[in-house]
């Protein structure tokens, strides 16, 4: 379950990472390469620090073809959604609680598995280390257009919500992994989707008012 789920973030992120670069009128060559980029540039990082070899993606080629494919797709299929349109986040919001998920279970199972060592060391390293999978990828695409990481941005909830899915997958994982994943999956996109002032519910309402004052 824990692997489909991690191929479905990176095509999500894929996506993105793509969506993105398309915006900026990058060529498909570019389009590809931001979203391998977005798609595995967190996971790289957290296997980076806690020497974890073979990179994931070079042990199993699946993540790099789902990567192309959804750079392919997203750059050849006509864009039918506004540019202010929250479709895309709503998707980045996805493999945001997805890979969360997935970097506090590695870096657990690498780290401090089987001694089951549940502290708060052991809890820092791995949110820190969740959160480095969410959004590490993000930061390395924004950095690389120019802009600064929309993770790190004030009035962004990405990366409290982030914490907060890896916080709540970390506290529950021993005890019901699939409560975990749910639960943890579930605040994540909730917050940003839901309680963010940019999420796609907040959009839903104003576009009812200003349909229904129109």
């Amino acid at each position: 379950m824990m692997y489909l789920l991690d191929l479905f973030g990176t095509l999500a992120f894929a996506i993105t990472g793509a969506y993105k670069a398309k915006r900026a009128r990058l060529h498909i060559f570019g389009v590809i390469f931001l979203a391998i980029i977005t798609a595995v540039g967190g996971g790289t990082m957290r296997d980076l620090i806690i020497g974890r070899s073979p990179l994931f993606y070079l042990n199993d080629p699946n993540y790099f073809f789902i990567c192309i494919l959804g750079g392919i797709i997203t750059y050849i299929t006509p864009t039918f959604f506004k540019k202010k349109y929250s479709f895309f986040r709503f998707i980045d919001s996805i493999g945001l609680s997805v890979f969360v998920i997935i970097g506090v279970s590695i870096s657990f199972g690498y780290l401090f598995f089987p001694a089951n060592n549940l502290s708060i060391f052991s809890f820092l390293i791995c949110v820190f280390l969740g959160m480095l999978t969410g959004f590490g990828g993000g930061i390395i695409r924004d950095a690389i257009m120019g802009d600064t990481p929309m993770s790190l941005k004030h009035g962004s909830n990405y990366a409290f919500s982030a914490f907060c899915g890896a916080s709540i997958f970390y506290l529950l994982m021993l005890t019901n992994i699939n409560a975990a994943i749910i639960i943890s999956i579930a605040t994540t996109i909730i917050l940003r989707e839901i309680v963010s002032k940019y999420g796609i519910y907040k959009k839903i309402i104003i576009k009812n008012k200003y349909e229904k004052n129109n």
